[in-house]
């Protein structure tokens, strides 16, 4: 059980998070530490340069100021290098042969380099020492060629590994504290993501109303908790409308069911006559067909919902206007409605023809339920920049502003108490949903503008393919 805790906290993000952040703290701490160990060194070497030039400038003054006694000139040169012995100070006098004339005493028994005399005025390393060779100028040069002047390194090196161990110190410190301080860290930053998995856990599809919280930094955890609780507002929404659709559905079916159920109880109930029955059968029959219908309709609807793989084929969009046209004027015309079909441009869309038939279809066949006798239908059908629009208006009885934002929800049904045939209206309040859901399915939009006692206007938009 233990190693399984371990073994999990391994694979945990936060355990992840904390070896980065002491993997980038130590790197940082190591480069840190070593470009300021090069830098110190570089600033020690430089200000030792800087002594030796100085060291050089004093020995070259003095030198041709006692000319051309040399043992005042090696009394001076003695002085100088004893006056600063702290920095193991020598100086070496050359003569025109570059060979040595004079040389300070040896440092504590330590040998003076013996590199080959350059007189460049150049400094260099060499054997523990820095040293300058500089060539001299003035009446001393007459007889002498140069000099060497220089300190030895030691101390240099001794600052710098002073330094060094105080850099490890403070390596094995950030050591210590950086797993800690990156744990702290971790922790912090993945609390939020520990919240999201908390809350998920108790998210049940019967309870969706706990959200997270967001708590306003703005960061890329509070844009992740904001995306996901938009998410659960979606499948809550979803969700509800299934148990609302499930529940409508329930209830149309129980309705014919028990007409059937009701017919056959009473035919079964005593004895009848052939008429009686055919008539009772007649009335089953019907109820049948509507069950029928229904179920084709939710089948349709579901299919259309769900994305289902339904193949599109190029449509020329006024012929089924045209189609639906011809249907229903008949229609219309025994209703004493006027039945207009207006500029129907030819334009080709991309769709399945059997369903933009029933929506069209549907639509008319609304428009004449509710538009009195003496009113008027127009269908017209245009194209306007990459899309084709069809309306469908009518004068009939209109549609309340409250209705007309739930006119294409499933089983909605408007107030028809206002409609001289409204029981012989029928209809379950499928229609514009299943209306909405194909002309979705093919890229298009559908909305209706309406006015109660004078009209409404249902209006497709849907992608054009191009000219017939």
């Amino acid at each position: 059980m233990f190693l399984f805790r371990i073994n999990s906290l391994f694979k945990t993000l936060r355990f992840r998070l904390m070896l980065w952040n002491i993997s980038v703290v130590l790197i940082s701490v190591v480069l840190t530490l070593i470009a300021l160990r090069t830098s110190f060194r570089v600033t020690l070497l430089r200000e030792t340069d800087q002594l030796l030039r100085e060291d050089a400038i004093e020995i070259e003054l003095a030198a041709n100021a006692m000319h051309p006694d040399l043992n005042d000139i090696r009394a001076e040169i003695e002085r100088h290098t004893a006056s600063h012995k702290h920095r193991g100070l020598f100086v070496q006098l050359y003569d025109k042969n570059k060979k040595p004339v004079f040389s300070s005493l040896d440092l504590e028994g330590i040998p003076l380099p013996k590199n080959p005399v350059r007189i460049s005025n150049t400094l260099l390393t060499s054997e523990g020492f820095r040293f300058l060779d500089k060539g001299l100028q003035g009446n001393v040069a007459k007889d002498f060629s140069g000099f060497r002047v220089g300190s030895r390194m030691d101390l240099v090196e001794e600052d710098v590994e002073s330094l060094s161990w105080l850099m490890l110190a403070s390596m094995g410190f950030v050591v210590l504290i950086a797993p800690v301080g990156g744990y702290i860290l971790a922790v912090q930053a993945t609390k939020p993501i520990a919240d999201i998995i908390n809350t998920t856990s108790r998210l049940r599809p019967q309870n969706l109303t706990e959200r997270f919280i967001i708590k306003g930094t703005g960061d890329e955890l509070d844009r992740l908790t904001f995306t996901i609780n938009g998410f659960l507002d979606r499948i809550a929404a979803f969700i509800q409308k299934k148990r609302e659709f499930v529940a409508n559905a329930a209830h149309e079916l129980r309705s014919p069911l028990a007409a059937i159920g009701a017919a056959s109880e009473l035919a079964l109930s005593r004895e009848r006559t052939p008429e009686e029955y055919r008539e009772t059968l007649g009335e089953i029959s019907d109820k049948c067909d509507h069950f029928r219908l229904l179920i084709n309709q939710l089948l349709l609807l579901a299919e259309t919902e769900a994305g289902a793989n339904i193949p599109h084929h190029v449509i020329q969009m006024d012929r089924i206007i045209e189609k639906s046209y011809d249907m229903f004027k008949d229609v219309a015309s025994q209703q004493h409605i006027h039945f207009k079909l207006d500029s129907t441009s030819p334009a080709l869309v991309l769709g399945e023809a059997r369903q933009i038939q029933q929506v069209v279809n549907n639509l008319i066949d609304n428009a004449l339920k509710f538009t009195p006798e003496g009113g008027t239908i127009v269908v017209e059908l245009y194209k306007e920049a990459s899309k084709i629009v069809l309306n469908v208006s009518d004068t009939g009885v209109g549609i309340s502003k409250e209705d007309q934002s739930k006119v294409f929800d499933r089983f909605f049904q408007a107030d028809r108490s206002h409609t001289k045939n409204a029981e012989a209206l029928g209809g379950n309040g499928l229609g514009l949903s299943i209306c909405k859901a194909i002309v979705e399915s093919m890229g298009g939009t559908i909305s209706v503008t309406s006015t109660l006692e004078k009209g409404s206007t249902f209006t497709i938009t849907l992608p054009l393919i191009g000219p017939v």
